[in-house]
């Protein structure tokens, strides 16, 4: 029998990752917890989630296993994608284990930002029940995620206003018909903001800053850990809080799928015409 690619964990678009590379005719085998030793050992390639590590397990393993004991079941002759850290593939390197990361392909990381900004959206117009284009909407950071949901929101005609460290984020936002201001700006910035989306993997908003919010407003968090905001003191200063996190395993699976599967068919069938 044919060694296995080994879906391991994760969410929704891990199951339609599976699905796809049955579809390519290739052995696909889908696990959602890291119980069994012998599949994890015995398959030739393994597929994590993106991000590969939340909470110190794998994204969505429903036996909480700590990721190091799951790693340390990998091997040299194993080839393994997800999402990784810094420190999870420091961990690989050293065991000789060939990885790779999707969130070091710029095209992916492009990608998952706009599937990210339209999942962002999909969640604004959930929460409102007034005219989205009467809000007005701050986004503090203008990495891939925040351009991209700048992008889509000045389209469908939203005003928003971009807090950002750097001239020259500030530039580019305005280029793409939004306002701007810095982020040492946000007290003056707050009071006027119906919804935040943060994408700044940092606290940038203290209880007290928060305090300067709209009273009924809305806080997305669209970034990683250690997180924009505390969701305790967004509902201490009277917003709703709504957590952003893997946003295209929530609302656009299959695109994220698709996206995934090039790489995986590319580095283990060398072969294919996908590459």
């Amino acid at each position: 029998m044919e060694q296995p690619i080994l879906i391991l964990c994760g969410d929704r678009r891990l199951d339609a990752l599976c699905a796809l590379l049955q579809n390519e005719r290739l052995p696909a085998l889908r696990l959602c917890d890291t119980t069994d030793a012998d599949a994890v050992r015995a398959a030739r390639a393994l597929v994590l989630p993106v991000p590969a590590v939340k909470n110190g397990c794998l994204f969505g393993d429903t036996a909480k296993t700590p990721w190091r004991q799951v790693f340390a079941l990998f091997s040299p002759r194993q080839r393994v994608f997800g999402g990784f850290a810094e420190e999870q593939l420091a961990f690989l390197r050293q065991r000789d284990i060939p990885c790779f990361s999707f969130l070091r392909n710029e095209a992916f990381t492009q990608y998952n930002a706009r599937l990210t900004a339209q999942g962002a959206l999909r969640l604004l117009l959930e929460h409102t029940e007034d005219d989205l284009t009467r809000q007005q909407i701050l986004i503090t950071g203008f990495g891939r995620v925040a351009q991209a949901l700048a992008s889509l929101l000045v389209s469908v005609g939203c005003r928003c206003v971009v807090a950002a460290r750097s001239d020259s984020q500030r530039a580019a936002a305005v280029r793409r018909g939004c306002e701007a201001a810095p982020l040492t700006a946000l007290s003056a910035v707050l009071p006027k903001a119906d919804f935040i989306c943060n994408t700044v993997p940092a606290p940038v908003f203290s209880p007290a800053l928060l305090q300067r919010c709209k009273k009924g407003g809305l806080y997305l968090e669209l970034a990683s850990a250690p997180f924009g905001a505390q969701k305790e003191d967004c509902l201490a200063a009277g917003l709703s809080y709504i957590d952003g996190g893997s946003l295209p395993g929530r609302f656009t699976p299959l695109a994220a799928a698709r996206a995934m599967l090039r790489e995986v068919i590319s580095w283990t069938d060398p072969s294919s015409a996908m590459r």
